[in-house]
């Protein structure tokens, strides 16, 4: 429970109270420019907050980076692809059409499926280098920082109306 408490505590600090006011109908620019912001800021504090969660001996630090380095790489281009989701959204929220709606939510389901497979991957290659007690704490640990951003992420999108 110490290591969920030093998460959140990370998390909060890495969060800029200043997402809070963007506004929620977003022009394009605007949301790449949030968008951006988000991942320098997230990228900058998420090393310091994923070492600390982890809390690994000297020697497993190394083996836990080298994996850790290859995840995040492929959940960089999941968050694009979200990314990419959220300004569609952004582009036809004013005049969103049913069949846009669909494909909204279908894309989005799919997301959200290659995040849980690239989760499960990367669970296996954890266990084989660290053992799963470690490898069970990289998923809470990105768990809980990935449900901290779809948090604030969510926050910021207006319902469909």
């Amino acid at each position: 429970m110490k290591h969920l408490a030093t998460i959140m505590g990370l998390i909060c600090l890495a969060v800029p109270s200043s997402w809070a006011q963007a506004p929620a109908q977003a022009d394009a620019a605007q949301i790449k420019a949030y968008m951006d912001m988000m991942r320098k800021d997230v990228r900058k504090e998420a090393q310091s907050i994923v070492d600390a969660a982890m809390d690994l001996e000297a020697g497993d630090k190394a083996k836990f980076w080298s994996v850790y380095e290859k995840y995040q790489k492929e959940a960089s281009g999941i968050w694009d692809q979200r990314i990419a989701n959220i300004k569609k959204y952004a582009q036809n929220f004013e005049k969103l059409t049913d069949p846009v709606a669909d494909e909204l939510a279908n894309t989005s389901l799919n997301i959200e499926s290659q995040v849980t497979a690239l989760r499960k991957k990367y669970y296996g290659l954890m266990k084989a280098a660290l053992g799963p007690k470690a490898a069970a704490r990289f998923l809470q640990v990105e768990g809980s920082l990935n449900q901290v951003l779809l948090l604030q992420l969510a926050s910021q999108i207006p319902l469909i109306e």
